[in-house]
């Protein structure tokens, strides 16, 4: 049975919630979390009964999450994107290899394939500085 707590955070900014979910389950694979935006309360469930060590830590986790910014909400979409934009983008990044490919063929050095983990990690890099 899900055991459910409810904090209060005095912070001043939304947290990201990508970022807040993977701590949450950092301490405790099972944690789950709802909010409403704009306020200050936090339910917090998981699959055991909560001890005051994992009250604390949680709450802390909620103090200092940090704060959500576009840049990193535009992260969390790359890391969940569904399969018609995933198809998309790998499309182009296999459009891409073949220049790269067709470039080496003539004797151009230094541009190796891009695999889909480094294209990836390059949009979110992008993404991270807009």
């Amino acid at each position: 049975m899900a055991a459910y707590q409810t904090f209060t955070s005095a912070r001043a900014t939304e947290p990201d919630r990508t970022s807040l979910l993977a701590q949450l389950r950092a301490l405790d694979a099972t944690a789950g979390v709802q909010h409403d935006p704009g306020t200050s309360t936090y339910r917090i469930k998981k699959a055991t009964d909560w001890t005051g060590p994992q009250v604390t830590a949680a709450q802390n986790v909620l103090d200092t999450a940090p704060a959500s910014t576009p840049q990193l909400t535009a992260q969390a979409k790359i890391d969940s994107m569904d399969i018609f934009d995933k198809a998309r983008d790998l499309l182009i990044l296999d459009q891409f290899n073949l220049m790269r490919a067709k470039l080496r063929g003539l004797g151009v050095t230094g541009i190796p394939d891009l695999t889909v983990a480094q294209y990836l990690q390059a949009m979110k890099d992008k993404a991270g500085t807009l």
